[in-house]
């Protein structure tokens, strides 16, 4: 009966033996997130402190992979040939279309036994949901007040009295021959570029950012009409799109105006 309790010992430690915890491993990886948050947004960055060590031999290679509902992508990979290793890593979240996104990391040791140990860990982005549109009516500036438009208070101003700061673009009209100009400028270095062609109804913050980069940029904005679609930025960043939906150009002067709708980032 001893006999086989005995033998039971030494199969059960067996066993353990072999299933090992990570040190009994021939090589270890173990990544910590420092930053870590509930969700990320496209454009963060995560960041990752990565440490690996050898029980036999030597760390190889490191590599570092996403896989999410699009694929499976190899974000990093080099070579060590080192007992140990520890170092940062920054990765920088990419834009998803749609609702929020799991993003799982798979982290991988390679040993120069050719064994190799991995461990997972798994992150959420915040999709690129449709922008949400707002609707406004900006009047000529024939010493009307709301002649002005306000992204950052996203509101309608008054570009005589509003802090130029705030005053993205405004119409261009003179006082002293009423006729509605057309013209849109702005008092912040704000540039326009005229894109009918634009999806504006599927609008997100990846395809507005695309399409200004890629557009032809002005300070001002001439012949406005109906259904033109704009995008505005700052230097290289894009603010947003707007779309014009009618220009009034009335009998009575004073009741000129231009309905449109903005979606900004």
């Amino acid at each position: 009966m001893k006999i086989k309790k005995l033998f039971f010992v030494v199969i059960l430690g067996m066993m353990l033996s072999s299933c090992g915890g990570d040190d009994e491993s021939d090589v270890v990886i173990i990544s910590k997130t420092i930053n870590s948050k509930e969700f990320y947004d496209a454009g963060d960055k995560i960041i990752f402190e990565i440490e690996s060590f050898a029980n036999k031999g030597y760390v190889e290679s490191i590599n570092i992979s996403t896989i999410t509902s699009y694929g499976y992508n190899k974000i990093y990979d080099t070579i060590i040939d080192a007992e140990r290793t520890k170092f940062i890593y920054q990765y920088n979240v990419p834009q998803y279309d749609g609702d929020t996104t799991k993003l799982k990391f798979k982290f991988t040791a390679l040993c120069s036994t050719g064994n190799s140990s991995e461990m997972s860990k798994s992150h959420y982005v915040v999709g690129d949901i449709h922008l949400k549109p707002s609707e406004y009516t900006m009047y000529a500036s024939y010493k009307n007040e709301k002649n002005g438009f306000s992204i950052e208070r996203n509101e309608i101003v008054d570009r005589e009295t509003t802090d130029s700061t705030f005053v993205d673009f405004y119409d261009y009209s003179i006082d002293s021959t009423l006729v509605l100009s057309r013209e849109w400028r702005s008092m912040n270095g704000l540039y326009f570029a005229r894109f009918n062609d634009f999806d504006f109804e599927n609008a997100n913050s990846s395809s507005v950012i695309n399409a200004y980069k890629n557009s032809n940029k002005s300070p001002k904005i001439m012949n406005i009409s109906n259904e033109d679609i704009i995008l505005v930025g700052r230097d290289n960043e894009a603010l947003g799109v707007l779309k014009v939906i009618n220009v009034y150009d009335e009998i009575d002067p004073m009741q000129d105006r231009y309905y449109f709708v903005f979606k900004g980032l």
